[in-house]
């Protein structure tokens, strides 16, 4: 009987030795579990993060954060004419404390035909054949809960209005003048400096209309132009419901020494929640450019209007 007493105890002993450390580990996981869970509940707290000013959280968020999100708008018209037209952009957020990096990426690539007279009918005659690329890098510090700092850059290659490459580099001041739960509008100004290359093709085609006498007090730079700009932004973002959200933008560049070289890009679209992390879009672009010589073909105004999804994280 001793014996069996002896042996339970030392099972006893042992099953204690075995179980305190695993129950021990178990209680600490559940402890980093619980403290990960809490982090990731107070990240899904800061809501939509990426478009408020940090130092309208208190405290202000130390984790590092990222957000990413791609947009794809797609038209096709067919019949007497044929339109392709594809849309695709990209944007990724970092944050940490109150400095924000944003970089943006936008693939704008058409196709317009129409079809030869008779007898030629199948085949079809370009009418406009285009690809544009777009990349804005933007560096923002958050000095008050309304006001930042920003420093970036434009790059453009649009091969439509003969443009190998513009760089357009800003700094300075942005200003929240209201703010709501479901409204924000923000405005920005800044100075800029410029350089922009045309490609070959647009000074082989001014070479020629020069020939041809049609480029009297035409204004003409074989190298790189550089100038100086005064840059203008306007945005506004409305919560109409928790799945309907409208957006409305203005971008605004002036020579402050050539008053007729100005241009502008205007936006409204509409994003609509279908599941989380993906929506639906609908959109409204238009862009007018009074610098291009009129004299090469080139149109001042240019718009689209695109549907397509996005896709947020």
């Amino acid at each position: 009987m001793k014996r069996v007493v002896k042996c339970v105890f030392c099972l006893w002993v042992i099953s204690l030795l075995i179980n305190a450390p695993l129950a021990a580990f178990a209680e600490q996981e559940s402890a980093q579990a619980s403290v990960e869970g809490d982090a990731e509940k107070q990240k899904k707290d800061l809501g939509e993060w990426w478009n408020r000013n940090p130092l309208t959280y208190s405290p202000v968020p130390d984790e590092f954060l990222y957000h990413l999100e791609a947009t794809y708008d797609w038209s096709r018209q067919t019949g007497n004419f044929t339109n392709d037209k594809h849309d695709l952009s990209a944007l990724l957020t970092l944050r940490k404390n109150i400095f924000t990096y944003n970089v943006r990426y936008a693939l704008d690539k058409r196709n317009a035909s129409r079809p030869y007279p008779p007898p030629y009918q199948d085949d079809n005659k370009d009418l406009r054949k285009s690809t544009r690329h777009e990349i804005h890098n933007d560096f923002r510090m958050a000095l008050t809960d309304r006001i930042i700092a920003s420093v970036g850059m434009f790059w453009l290659k649009d091969d439509y209005i003969k443009i190998e490459n513009r760089s357009t580099y800003y700094g300075g001041l942005g200003y929240t003048v209201f703010r709501h739960p479901r409204l924000k509008i923000d405005i920005f100004g800044a100075y800029a400096y410029e350089e922009q290359d045309h490609t070959d093709e647009y000074h082989e085609d001014y070479l020629k209309m020069q020939d041809w006498g049609q480029t009297a007090g035409a204004n003409y730079d074989s190298g790189t132009e550089m100038y100086s700009l005064l840059y203008l932004y306007q945005s506004a973002r409305c919560y109409v419901t928790r799945s309907l959200v409208l957006n409305e933008s203005i971008h605004y560049f002036l020579n402050p020494d050539d008053s007729d070289k100005y241009r502008w890009k205007f936006n409204v679209s509409a994003d609509i929640k279908i599941i989380e992390h993906i929506f639906a879009t609908l959109s409204y672009d238009e862009t007018y450019d009074n610098s291009p010589e009129s004299i090469m073909g080139i149109r001042k105004r240019d718009s689209s209007i695109g549907a397509g999804v996005k896709i947020s994280f």
